[in-house]
């Protein structure tokens, strides 16, 4: 493994010395290329835009980045 960028008890990304990343959120890890890493957090800044929209409509409503049929019910 390389080195940690950030990290705490709850979060973290590694940066590992075979070039990708190691984005750990909890029990969770998700690995990266350096790339899709950077589309990844792109997309989630964009979702988190949202939420105060979201907050705003109380009604049920679906932020989708790229495909709407990833819902947890």
């Amino acid at each position: 493994m390389g080195h940690v960028v950030h990290g705490n008890r709850r979060v973290k990304l590694n940066v590992c010395t075979c070039g990708k990343l190691h984005f750990t959120y909890g029990p969770i890890t998700l690995h990266f290329d350096r790339d899709e890493f950077q589309v990844f957090a792109e997309v989630v800044g964009k979702l988190a835009a949202q939420i105060p929209y979201s907050e705003d409509h109380p009604a049920s409503m679906i932020i989708a980045a790229t495909k709407p049929d990833l819902l947890c019910h």
